[in-house]
């Protein structure tokens, strides 16, 4: 079953990101770990991290903010590169960020404030543990998608119906309030009698970790809110709070200005960019997955997700 559910989770992933080239690009990597369940195709293990650090050597990698300031004058240089974190993961500060300074190359770590605080996993982490517990029983999960509350999945075939479980689930919980998709957690937790632990190879990074991060010069600190929620799916004020409160979190832990912000999913309105560019930011990124033009809007920036297999640097 595992099998399957990984082989039809690679070919989604392989749908959505497609193959990254480089040339005015600003990349976007999520853990730099070896993963067995990676249904995003997120994960990019450190030997190919490496090996896509040193095909770089060809490129200006910039520093993001540099990267915007060149972008908005029209003087970008053709090959210029940018490197960008989302999320916080613990592997980020240990793997990631030595191997940088190695090649000497500038990034910016775009972080969730809350699971700095409160040293648990991500929510979909957590989830992902849930499913694949022994106790857990994903047909229970598809009896959502046939009652209509998961409708937007699709039509999923035989061999699909692990993942579509979990796609259902995934998709619920994101549509929850925080403090909903906490206590669904925990009552999915509590159904199958699992412990709720923060696992090592899923760890955020520590507030020492981020201050250690942040103290090198090469690398910058970016706001990504303080619970990261699908922030069109919230009132503005809503965005606004959740925006604010993690930048401003950050900045107590770090003692300096947050400055570059990177969209939860890489989702936004226009309400959402008027209260980033309201909030003092200097710039914003997407996930939509493509070169940066000339005329993209420094709040709206475009980045090309890195994957495992499937990284081109040409």
């Amino acid at each position: 079953m595992r099998a399957k559910l990984i082989k039809v989770a690679r070919r989604i992933a392989r749908r959505i990101v497609g193959r990254p080239i480089l040339g005015r690009s600003i990349l976007i990597y999520h853990r730099i770990a070896k993963a067995d369940f990676d249904p995003w195709n997120i994960a990019v293990s450190p030997d190919e991290f490496e090996r896509q650090l040193g095909k770089l050597r060809s490129k200006t990698v910039l520093p993001l903010r540099e990267f915007t300031r060149l972008h908005s004058r029209n003087n970008l240089p053709r090959n210029s590169v940018a490197i960008t974190f989302d999320d916080g993961y613990a592997c980020n500060a240990l793997v990631a960020a030595p191997m940088l300074e190695a090649f000497g190359y500038p990034a910016t770590f775009f972080v969730v404030s809350d699971v700095v605080v409160r040293s648990e996993e991500f929510w979909w982490d957590q989830l992902e543990a849930i499913f694949h517990a022994p106790a857990f029983d994903y047909s229970r999960a598809m009896q959502l998608q046939k009652s209509g509350l998961a409708n937007r999945l699709g039509n999923a075939g035989r061999d699909d119906e692990p993942f579509a479980a979990f796609l259902c689930l995934w998709r619920l919980a994101r549509g929850l309030s925080t403090n909903d998709r906490r206590q669904y957690l925990d009552d999915l937790r509590d159904q199958i009698g699992m412990e709720k632990n923060t696992r090592a190879t899923h760890r955020p990074m520590t507030s020492a970790e981020l201050r250690t991060l942040a103290a090198n010069p090469l690398f910058e600190i970016g706001g990504h809110t303080a619970t990261h929620p699908c922030l069109p799916m919230l009132s503005p004020a809503e965005q606004e709070q959740d925006i604010v409160l993690g930048s401003r979190s950050l900045q107590v832990m770090l003692g300096t200005p947050i400055r570059s912000f990177a969209y939860p999913f890489g989702e936004w309105a226009p309400a959402t960019r008027e209260i980033i560019m309201a909030a003092g930011f200097d710039c914003a990124v997407t996930a939509e997955h493509r070169r940066v033009r000339a005329g993209d809007n420094q709040f709206e920036l475009p980045r090309r997700q890195v994957v495992n297999s499937t990284a081109r640097t040409q």
